[in-house]
């Protein structure tokens, strides 16, 4: 490898670990893997990031999205929380990265992200049912199951990083 791409590979391999950071606000990190992959397949002629490839990161892509929802919304309505309070979770998650994003940066976002998806799924429960325990339960049931979907498109978009790097060296 010459000395420009291996340059190349580094900044590609940079700007792909901080697209993965986009997810923790719910921003579209993992397609953004896959647009630089693609953009990189265009550098090379698409002898190394072929078709083949992108169809992959493509489904991987795919795949996180319904991992988050499935861990996400379905996590939270097994552990009681109902159908309005986990879209408020969702809604909530996203909204409290934003407000808390500036205050540290990303410490500020993650305790956002938990707090907004807690906040929301409590407060549509309690408006809904008026109980302490249940809107309480489904806050939590929802925070938790924020945290596992992020986790889980964190890691789907790793293993996308991984296949791109890995086809282009």
């Amino acid at each position: 490898m010459h000395a420009l791409a291996i340059i190349g590979v580094v900044v590609l391999c940079l700007a792909m670990i901080m697209s993965l950071g986009l997810n923790v606000f719910g921003l579209p990190g993992n397609w953004i893997i896959l647009a630089l992959a693609i953009v990189a397949g265009a550098f090379e002629g698409f002898h190394k990031i072929s078709l083949n490839v992108i169809l992959i990161l493509l489904a991987l892509a795919l795949f996180a999205e319904l991992l988050e929802f499935l861990i996400g919304y379905v996590g939270a309505r097994l552990k009681g929380a109902g159908r309005w309070a986990s879209l408020a979770a969702l809604i909530g998650g996203i909204a409290g990265a934003f407000m808390l994003g500036g205050t540290i940066p990303v410490i500020g976002a993650l305790a956002g992200v938990f707090a907004g998806a807690f906040l929301g799924a409590f407060i549509v429960e309690m408006v809904a049912h008026g109980k302490l325990s249940l809107a309480y339960k489904s806050g939590v049931a929802a925070m938790f199951g924020r945290v596992g979907a992020i986790l889980s498109k964190m890691a789907v978009g790793a293993a996308m990083i991984v296949v791109a790097i890995y086809r282009l060296v």
